[in-house]
């Protein structure tokens, strides 16, 4: 194989945790058209609430919702319009807490494993099994099968249950981009000003000249953007990394092999990479310990660029959220993944005290316009205006941009139904026709499986000690991958990886055979 097809293969794998800030633009309808579930019956009190009548005889009830992303100063004036919704047809009220991509991970576990309240639960993908494993959420499939008429209109049956772990199910999926590729993002002007064009990179390795001459013109800046759990180089584990890594489907596979993607040459290369930009200055010293978001460090104006993966409007939302111009550079072809379909899932918390009413809220999150944007762009007005009304177009009010807005999430693809939600200007209306024809890009031949851990989860905890231990100075370019990929593969090896492998091929054969 030449080499640019090996780097090409190698960028397939661009993503894992990088993944996680692809977002969508938003949507476009007007009107709260939809109705809950009717399927319930009356006879308890809770179920009522899903025909939108005896919601007075229910006991008034806070649904505590966390969602992962940035926290605006406005979140309880949108709250309380969300309620003047929720309260009058499920006698509850909705308290939206955020908490970012850095300390997600730990804040919930912390909660979910405490006594503290939390309803609906953003459950990323890896999480899930371990999350229902441990009791820490609650299997949704008796729930789904009762209340979710509305969800199962948006997704389809396949697409709802696939955050399933053997046959239970712990979070509803949202509608988003359900296949990936890999690309470079940057700033256009700094781009356009050392000479380069999106139409010069095609691989890792073309970044070089870039980052060169981007760099002697802005040595103060870093050339690319990464922080501790997604440094550079651990964006490349993607693949299809079933559920957690130790294990992977290469994008390339047409069997079915189960490999250790720290042994393939395709990390082994970009790893290489990394090492080299790093010792040139362009990554940060500081990228394996901090939490500073990619986005956000290009929006403080310290970075010119960072991985992610692609989707129809990605570009316009990306300078949203930066508050620059951004374009991006391909690095790989389109496959449609079960880590996008069950990328984020919605999931119940253990002490949720109405999981019913909750899922019926949920349910009805799918069909209501009103709440969709409510939650996701603010209010009319004061967080959003119309640049068109006819075609559901919006835009900043006057004097309101990325740096200063008080509300406007721009996270469409945490929503549970963007796309009856209004679109940002600069976006096309017809942008959910096109994230539909980039849904339909070929499957590998793992999509759809999801790694029950349940019978490995000592060697799941040891292994991802030992990870956490090399990735993130491997993947920053802080050490030499000649001498640091070797040890960690050993320490790995040491803690169960091969036993892990083993039960993950077993379970995804019988996958496959099943299909």
């Amino acid at each position: 194989m030449k080499k640019k097809k090996i780097i090409k293969k190698a960028m397939a794998v661009l993503l894992s945790a990088a993944m996680v800030l692809s977002a969508a633009g938003c949507g476009g309808k007007t009107a709260d058209n939809g109705t809950a579930s009717q399927t319930a019956g009356t006879e308890n009190p809770e179920s009522a609430a899903a025909q939108g009548s005896g919601a007075d005889a229910l006991e008034p009830y806070t649904i505590t919702w966390a969602y992962i992303g940035a926290t605006y100063q406005d979140t309880d004036l949108v709250e309380a319009e969300m309620n003047k919704i929720l309260q009058p047809k499920f006698n509850c009220t909705i308290d939206i807490i955020g908490f970012s991509w850095g300390e997600y991970t730990q804040k919930l576990n912390l909660m979910l494993s405490g006594d503290e309240p939390l309803d609906m639960v953003p459950v990323i993908y890896g999480n899930g099994a371990s999350y229902l494993n441990n009791g820490q959420i609650i299997d949704m499939k008796d729930l789904i099968d009762k209340y979710g008429k509305n969800m199962k209109e948006v997704l389809g049956e396949d697409t709802l249950n696939v955050c399933n772990v053997g046959g239970r199910i712990y979070g509803v999926p949202v509608f988003k981009e359900y296949s990936v590729d890999a690309a470079v993002m940057m700033r256009k002007d700094m781009l356009e000003e050392a000479g380069f064009t999106v139409d010069d990179i095609h691989s890792i390795d073309d970044l070089g000249p870039v980052y060169e001459k981007v760099k002697a013109a802005h040595p103060e800046m870093v050339m690319l953007a990464g922080r501790k759990g997604e440094t550079p180089a651990v964006a490349s584990i993607w693949c299809d990394n079933l559920s957690d890594g130790f294990g992977v489907i290469m994008p390339e596979d047409k069997d079915g092999k189960v490999v250790n993607y720290y042994e393939t040459e395709q990390f082994k290369h970009n790893a290489q990479v990394i090492y080299e930009y790093e010792q040139k200055g362009y990554i940060s010293k500081d990228c394996a310990t901090m939490n500073d978001g990619k986005k956000p460090q290009v929006k403080a104006g310290t970075a010119f660029s960072y991985f992610t993966p692609t989707k129809p409007g990605v570009d316009l939302q990306d300078s949203l959220d930066t508050g620059y111009e951004m374009v991006y550079a391909p690095l790989t072809d389109t496959f449609r993944a079960t880590s996008q379909m069950a990328w984020i899932g919605w999931g119940i918390g253990k002490n949720c005290k109405y999981p019913e009413r909750v899922m019926q809220v949920l349910d009805y999150m799918y069909s209501s316009p009103e709440l969709m944007n409510l939650f996701n762009w603010g209010i009319e007005g004061k967080h959003y205006v119309f640049a068109d009304k006819e075609k559901g177009i919006i835009t900043y009010p006057e004097g309101v941009n990325v740096q200063n807005k008080t509300y406007g999430l721009n996270m469409g693809y945490e929503m549970p139904n963007q796309t009856i939600a209004y679109v940002w200007e600069g976006n096309d209306p017809s942008i959910w026709d096109e994230y539909r024809e980039f849904n339909s890009a070929e499957p590998l031949i793992s999509t759809g499986f999801i790694f029950d851990n349940s019978k490995v989860l000592t060697e799941i905890s040891a292994l991802t000690n030992v990870r956490d231990k090399y990735i993130d100075a491997i993947g920053s370019g802080a050490v030499d991958p000649e001498t640091a990929i070797p040890e960690m593969n050993e320490a790995l090896k040491k803690a169960g990886l091969d036993k892990v492998i083993q039960e993950k091929q077993a379970q995804l054969d019988a996958f496959i055979a099943s299909k």
